[in-house]
């Protein structure tokens, strides 16, 4: 196989949805890899409440709570969504009870779909994002009361 066929070859490789092929000809072998694409669906990973206090510009007033509750801060920077899809009911809704391990919410970051789950049983007091909006690290999410 000469140069000019074997670029031709690897052109069209990197250009298909293979991660690898094997090619024998005149009894040489050649053989090309490449990683395989990047997963869209990233694993479930448990929310939590304790992610760090934002500085103090940016904490709410502490009244603006109701007692007894707590906050679930967003873990990352990225773009809160309430479902899996636009035409998905939503994960949760005010007043709903949650068993830990049920989704939350999708944090969409670089392209990457994070699905966060509950970490303890909760209800729902207040979604403090509008579906679509980005969050920035430590944003508040949910208030909520553990059950």
């Amino acid at each position: 196989m000469d140069l000019k066929e074997l670029y031709a070859l690897m052109e069209r490789f990197e250009k298909s949805g293979l991660t690898e092929i094997l090619v024998k000809k005149d009894g040489e072998e050649i053989c090309l890899k490449k990683s395989p694409p990047m997963q869209v669906m990233a694993q479930p990973v448990p929310i939590s409440h304790v992610a760090p206090e934002p500085r103090a510009a940016e904490a709410e007033p502490a009244s603006r709570h109701a007692p007894g509750t707590e906050i679930i801060r967003s873990p990352l920077v990225g773009t809160f969504y309430r479902a899996a899809a636009p035409d998905a009911p939503p994960f949760v809704d005010k007043g709903d009870t949650v068993k830990k391990g049920k989704p939350l919410c999708i944090l969409e970051a670089m392209k990457l779909m994070n699905e966060f789950q509950a970490e303890y049983d909760l209800e729902i007091v207040d979604i403090l994002v509008d579906n679509g909006n980005m969050v920035e690290f430590g944003a508040p999410l949910f208030e909520v009361r553990r059950l």
